[in-house]
């Protein structure tokens, strides 16, 4: 998609390649011997936003798991503040996504039970470390 904006001459080409949902999912994202607490603010089939509670600094490969998916192999690429970002090893089908994503709504809708809760754990040398 590309968008002008009123002061370039040239038009500026979106860097997002999938459509975003927005979903709330408890988040713990486990680095080497630190834990932090936080939320996935938006999923695609290429990746995920989190918000956490305390900054990530470190980048590098994790495994993220997500309730009712096969964990999911990642890449944390980018980290500001209280948010980071993760690339999907292998994206997501628009089927698989559109289905999870519709049933954390209705979860979140119906108020069943407490909400599930998500989790991204460090890969060492193919090595998961939870």
């Amino acid at each position: 998609m590309l968008i002008s904006h009123p002061f370039q001459t040239q038009p500026v080409r979106q860097r997002r390649r999938h459509p975003r949902y927005a979903v709330q999912c408890r988040a713990r994202i486990i680095i080497g011997k630190r834990q932090y607490a936080g939320y996935i603010q938006d999923v695609s089939e290429g990746g995920a936003r989190l918000r956490t509670v305390t900054s990530i600094r470190k980048l590098g490969n994790v495994i993220l798991r997500l309730p009712d998916l096969p964990p999911l192999k990642c890449r944390l690429c980018w980290t500001n503040a209280y948010h980071a970002g993760v690339v999907f090893e292998r994206k997501l089908t628009k089927a698989d996504l559109r289905k999870w994503v519709q049933g954390r709504a209705a979860f979140l809708e119906l108020n069943i039970g407490p909400e599930a809760e998500c989790e991204i754990s460090e890969i060492v040398d193919d090595t998961i470390l939870t």
